[in-house]
């Protein structure tokens, strides 16, 4: 049984707005973009997981390859990915982010540089170092927690 903690609630909590304020920017960010959210899906998945094939992504989605195939024209007629076939077989087409597709989906994620060091300016040094300490400490709690086994569920 898991003990609970008035700090672990605040942090919890203060960790919870941090990221509904950030998915509100986002959000507000996308509805401008004149976006569909099935193209959004795929820029986000290619995004995290690289180049792909149209059967990868199209499973990485839980939707068909044709429906994949029409939103990934989409985004090619868009010029934010690319399809490319390998040299070695032809057939073997893998679809990626062009450079404007991934400066969109940075931009979307607030990864940019330029906004993540404004956002991290308005920070002191010290809650700089406090927040690099932080980070790794609940990356390594991440990785313990991780690595445990799993109960079964029924």
């Amino acid at each position: 049984m898991s003990v609970r903690r008035p700090a672990i609630d605040a942090a919890m909590a203060a960790m919870s707005e941090l990221m509904a304020e950030r998915r509100r920017t986002s959000m507000a960010w996308v509805r401008g973009c004149d976006i569909s959210m099935a193209q959004l899906h795929v820029l986000v998945t290619l995004h995290e997981h690289g180049d792909v094939t149209l059967g990868a992504l199209a499973d990485a989605l839980s939707i068909s390859a044709p429906s994949a195939s029409g939103v990934v024209d989409r985004l090619v007629e868009r010029e934010l990915v690319v399809r490319e076939r390998a040299e070695d077989d032809r057939r073997n087409v893998r679809i990626g982010l062009s450079p404007a597709g991934r400066r969109f989906t940075e931009e979307m994620h607030g990864l940019g540089a330029g906004e993540f060091r404004r956002v991290l300016a308005e920070l002191s040094d010290a809650d700089l170092g406090e927040l690099v300490r932080l980070a790794g400490l609940m990356r390594d709690a991440v990785a313990r927690i991780a690595a445990e086994p799993r109960a079964a569920t029924g």
